[in-house]
């Protein structure tokens, strides 16, 4: 087996029946890839899809009902079969060469590397969400979705899409991923992928996070450390259509409790500089969520490494 895809999913489903049926029309062998989906919320309707439509991929469905994100990756690791793992979110849409992309710049690598592509925000036409997005859309670049009936979307409607943030943290590099110093803030497991042998010499996630972001700027890390490059792949980007996000005091709690965490088990000086962020991750600062205020804490820290 060469890649076994994992997809951690929360309740729904339609998002994620999509998602298989991305996955199922890769450009790929199918005999040479798996996916492992982890339900941990309490919605079955992806396994009833499956029953009742059969699979040309092999296919498990997991449950694992309110795992935390470390967790339910990890149950997923413990089945997997192939060389390369993939790690992509159930709400996502994958293009036909993802499986392909991903895996080939593994093996034209010539060595162990972790690769991450970008997701690329897509909204309908006249979207009813437009003013709570003006910050998202920037400079009012978008980008129109051609054929949109290819990633299971409704072909009589138009959608755009906006580039991921991380190309903008990218600029100051001319677009260069080599010049980066903090490199395991680019990697989010929405979009990731990693040779298995990695996983069982280095471990997996750390289940004790709560939310998300920060379980995967420690997993890179710890790879970082084992001398694991981080590569950014541009052929292997994906899709995901806007669903608005709530930010509470409970989200940025723990996300600081996170970060805290990860700064107290390395105790090392480079990571340490990561304290920056502490002030966004503080539910009592106020802060706008807008990703300017994202975007300039971490200029300003790479600012600093250089």
């Amino acid at each position: 087996m060469k890649c076994s895809i994992i997809i951690p999913y929360s309740d729904q489903s339609d998002r994620t029946i999509r998602l298989f049926d991305s996955l199922e029309k890769q450009d790929f062998d199918g005999s040479e890839y798996e996916l492992i989906f982890v339900n941990c919320g309490n919605n079955n309707e992806l396994e009833k899809y499956i029953s009742e439509h059969g699979t040309k991929v092999k296919t498990l469905c997991l449950n694992a009902p309110d795992s935390r994100a470390g967790q339910a990756k990890n149950i997923g690791l413990e089945k997997a079969e192939g060389e390369l793992v993939i790690f992509l979110d159930g709400d996502e849409i994958a293009a036909e060469n993802f499986v392909s992309g991903h895996y080939n710049g593994y093996k034209q690598a010539g060595k162990p590397v972790m690769q991450f592509g970008l997701t690329k925000q897509v909204f309908e036409e006249n979207d009813r969400f437009y003013y709570e997005i003006k910050e998202l859309i920037g400079n009012g670049i978008r980008y129109w979705l051609t054929e949109p009936e290819r990633y299971g979307l409704d072909k009589q409607k138009n959608y755009y899409y906006i580039k991921d943030i991380r190309l903008e943290m990218l600029e100051p590099y001319s677009y260069d991923f080599d010049k980066v110093k903090y490199k395991m803030i680019f990697t989010k497991t929405s979009n990731l992928s990693i040779p298995m042998e990695c996983i069982r010499r280095w471990g997996g996630f750390e289940e004790s996070y709560r939310g998300e972001e920060v379980d995967d700027w420690e997993f890179g890390y710890r790879m970082m450390k084992n001398n694991v490059d981080i590569v950014y792949n541009p052929q292997v980007a994906v899709f995901h259509l806007y669903e608005k996000e709530r930010y509470d005091s409970r989200r940025f709690s723990d996300w600081k409790n996170n970060l805290d965490s990860m700064l107290k088990k390395y105790n090392d000086s480079f990571l340490n500089k990561l304290s920056e962020f502490t002030s966004y991750f503080d539910p009592e600062s106020k802060y706008d969520t807008s990703r300017n205020i994202w975007l300039d804490t971490y200029k300003h820290l790479e600012m600093g490494a250089r």
